[in-house]
């Protein structure tokens, strides 16, 4: 296989002999090309200072190069003098270009991470066989081509979701406001000590797996999943109440995972790279500590939003102390006659 990609002999009997030949492949067979490049010559081919290819390399997530190293590739030379051209034509701004590097070299570290997490069992298998690892690196060859396609369809499915829910926000009376909702394991540590690490991770796959279905299949978003916590939003605060409701209940039912407890806030939100910040966040982040393990707990505001709706049972906490926030009238949710979930 090195062979056939292209590796000089001397630089295959290296790898075998210091066990990084399945390293090499993956090398290979991830970036084809070879590095024939210096950070000082990518810059002069595609009309930069090195400074701004420096800093642009940076953005993405890569450690800067040595000065002398040849890593770079005519792949670099195309998709840097593309970038390069959009600035100077003033259709990307060289701020929103460092911004969304950040993001999108974020974005695929996280992705390429979780792809060799879902292999490593498959890995380990490998190298404890005879072909010294040589399977691994063939199946990751195979599988490569349909990553790269995959990912470029699921971004522009994103992209197209993303528009949309912008115009919602833009078009809906309340203007920029949308429910913001943590949801949190309740003894989530004390359970961990329990588990080893195979079912730690089926736990928190299970969690992820109901999270994401309540939430997508009621028009929401997940902002983020932080181990035993899920962020997600959505723009109507009524389906933000039913997604509470339902990730609750369907939370419940499985044994291995125990109970909920919910903060959902509703108001004006901040939104930069993906995430979402402001006031109504943090809100709806303390509303999570409030009572009992089960509780939906939901602000004054999304309280008055939903009011009415005889789906929703809500009764009113008090003045409760929340840290950071001070005292703040809270009111727990529960299904209304109305709630059909």
């Amino acid at each position: 296989m090195l062979d056939s990609l292209g590796f000089d002999p001397d630089a295959i009997e290296e790898a075998e002999e210091t066990g990084t030949a399945e390293l090499l492949a993956i090398d290979g067979l991830v970036l084809p090309e070879r590095g024939k490049l210096t950070l000082a010559e990518l810059a002069d081919k595609v009309g930069a200072e090195p400074d701004v290819v420096r800093v642009l390399w940076r953005s993405l997530g890569f450690v800067e190069p040595v000065e002398d190293d040849r890593i770079f590739t005519k792949t670099d030379v195309r998709i840097l003098r593309n970038l390069i051209g959009l600035t100077q034509a003033g259709i990307v701004q060289p701020a929103v270009a460092l911004q969304l590097g950040r993001v999108l070299g974020q974005t695929m570290s996280q992705i390429a991470t979780a792809v060799i997490d879902a292999t490593e069992a498959q890995a380990a298998e490998a190298r404890d066989s005879d072909d010294n690892g040589s399977a691994f690196a063939t199946s990751a060859g195979d599988v490569l081509p349909f990553l790269s396609d995959a990912v470029d369809y699921t971004f522009r499915r994103h992209l197209r979701a993303a528009a949309r829910r912008r115009v919602d926000l833009a078009t809906t009376v309340e203007g920029a406001e949308q429910v913001i909702g943590f949801a949190d394991l309740v003894r989530f540590t004390e359970i961990s000590r329990q588990l080893d690490d195979g079912a730690l991770v089926e736990v928190v796959g299970r969690f992820d797996d109901l999270v994401h279905q309540v939430v997508v299949e009621h028009d929401g978003r997940i902002v983020k999943m932080i181990g035993d916590a899920a962020m997600f939003t959505v723009v109507d605060p009524a389906q933000g109440a039913v997604i509470a409701l339902e990730i609750g209940q369907v939370v419940a039912a499985e044994e291995s995972l125990g109970n909920l407890r919910i903060g959902l806030a509703y108001g004006p939100i901040v939104s930069r790279d993906g995430d979402l910040y402001g006031p109504v966040v943090n809100l709806a982040s303390r509303l999570v500590g409030v009572g009992r393990a089960g509780a939906v707990n939901v602000s004054h505001e999304l309280r008055d939003a939903i009011a009415g709706d005889r789906r929703f049972a809500l009764r009113s906490l008090g003045d409760k102390p929340l840290k950071g926030i001070g005292d703040t009238r809270v009111y727990r949710m529960r299904p209304g006659p109305g709630w059909v979930g």
